[in-house]
């Protein structure tokens, strides 16, 4: 989609220099001659970005700026002065600007802020568009709750989700659902509807944990050239998981102490600080009290991080929830791999609530997604199920195969129909296998698979959005017409 813009300039010459320029660049191009005007035309058909000159008589641009955000418009605006000063920057930055640009009859500053102005319109309504979709999945009245310490933890969800500006801390084992509970509380508070922004810590490099957390501008260091809008600032009005914060090193720690202190972000290479709007949450499966005494987490940032503590409790201390959640998991699975399992067994059902899942939810989900793929039926019976859970014993870790013996545990086989199988089922087949059998440990399963833990992540995304089918379409993304 082609950006719209308007530009509010008053001289008459810049003005239609400028429309003109940008015409040549593929935008569509308003313009007005006052910020009266501007406001006017602002008010009936709202552009995808807003150009303002800085100084005008009447209306400034900053005036105007103003306007803008008390009406709670969520377009770029981006100012023009003639005679660029920091205190004019820190002052635009501050009431909310996109980007302070210094007049120039060459545009190229201005080209390269529109660049980025249109990049983060299209990364934000990326943003709504999924948020709008996970927003019915993450109801409070679909969390599952049938055991006594579940319905505890949906009573403490709903108290605290009406409030979106407490900082939240998540303690839990692996897989017990952390990030879960965390998008209940985002998409049922009122702040729902903006978006919801994970940060997987420990897969952040550390050398590059400030520029894609808080972004950078242009020049800031090699390779860096044009302006990255960071995640904390894409997720302006919305909510910020830091998930597995207890594996962060000791000096990045520091670096989010700042910002979750302030509430104020500097890119990397940028100037003053500017505010940010944001929600945060933390998660870990680590005591965090245990490592602030043996100094590997800051006391500072425990306290800070520590304003409302929900413990999420191991499926084993669930029961009750263990068939509901594997009916959950059954209709999802069996939607993507278009399957007619309708559902499960009472004594496949018994072999569950048997079982102790020392991977928690997530295990049970993989387990269920593997036990679909093997069913050929419409119901998911005990011999679909890894024989070790049959037997009452734990999956074992898989060991790399050292050879292609056929009483080798470690080694996985899985039948291939002609003219019936495929080669992405197989794939499917292998990572639901492989989970299963580290215990829904993503690390351990892209380790064993040769691949990254972000590229599992990708997989198993895209699986659950169904591979074989073409994904919903997400909405047009602005972009900066020709190049």
């Amino acid at each position: 989609m082609i950006s719209t813009i308007l530009l509010v300039e008053d001289e008459p010459l810049i003005r239609e220099a400028f429309a003109l320029r940008l015409s040549e660049r593929g935008y569509v191009v308003q313009t007005a001659r006052s910020g009266e005007e501007g406001l006017a035309l602002l008010r009936t058909a709202p552009p995808d970005i807003l150009v303002l000159d800085m100084v005008m008589p009447g209306l400034s641009g900053l005036d105007l700026l103003k306007e803008v955000r008390a009406a709670d418009l969520e377009i770029p605006v981006i100012l023009l002065t003639a005679r660029g000063t920091v205190k004019d920057a820190v002052e635009a930055m501050r009431l909310g600007a996109f980007d302070f640009v210094t007049k120039n009859i060459d545009m190229d500053e201005l080209f390269l802020s529109l660049s980025n102005a249109a990049r983060f319109l299209s990364l934000s309504r990326e943003a709504r568009y999924w948020t709008g979709r996970e927003s019915g999945r993450y109801a409070l009245e679909r969390m599952v709750a049938e055991s006594p310490a579940g319905a505890d933890l949906r009573d403490q969800v709903a108290g605290l989700a009406p409030n979106d500006r407490v900082t939240v801390l998540l303690q839990g084992e692996t897989g017990s659902g952390k990030e879960y509970v965390a998008k209940v509380l985002h998409y049922n508070g009122p702040s729902g509807d903006r978006p919801f922004i994970e940060v997987d810590c420990p897969a952040i490099p550390a050398d590059l944990f400030e520029s894609e957390l808080f972004g950078y501008e242009k020049g800031s260091f090699t390779g860096a050239s044009g302006r990255r809008i960071g995640l904390v600032e894409l997720a302006e009005g919305g909510t910020v998981l830091l998930d597995e914060i207890g594996d962060l090193p000791l000096p990045l720690q520091a670096k989010l102490l700042r910002v979750i202190e302030e509430r104020t972000i500097r890119r990397v290479g940028g100037g003053a600080p500017f505010p940010v709007n944001v929600r945060f949450m933390a998660a870990t499966h680590r005591d965090l009290r245990i490592a602030v005494r043996e100094g590997r987490f800051r006391e500072d940032l425990f306290y800070r991080l520590n304003v409302v503590t929900l413990s999420i409790p191991p499926l084993r201390e669930r029961r009750e929830d263990i068939v509901p959640l594997a009916e959950r998991f059954l209709h999802q699975s069996a939607q993507t791999f278009r399957k007619k399992i309708l559902r499960i067994s009472p004594a496949a059902q018994r072999l569950l609530r048997d079982y102790a899942f020392p991977g928690n939810i997530r295990e049970l989900s993989n387990l269920v997604e593997r036990a679909v793929l093997f069913c050929g039926g419409t119901q998911l019976e005990p011999v679909h199920f890894p024989v070790e859970l049959r037997s009452g014993g734990t999956p074992p870790l898989l060991l790399p195969p050292s050879g292609p013996c056929p009483e080798d545990p470690s080694l996985l086989s899985f039948p291939f129909r002609m003219g019936e199988d495929t080669l992405e089922g197989i794939v499917r087949r292998l990572i639901a296998d492989v989970l299963a059998r580290s215990g829904g440990n993503k690390s351990r399963a892209a380790e064993f698979l040769g691949i990254s833990r972000w590229a599992l992540d990708r997989r198993l995304k895209g699986d659950r959005e169904g591979d074989d089918s073409p994904a919903p379409a997400p909405p047009p993304r602005s972009g900066s017409g020709k190049s």
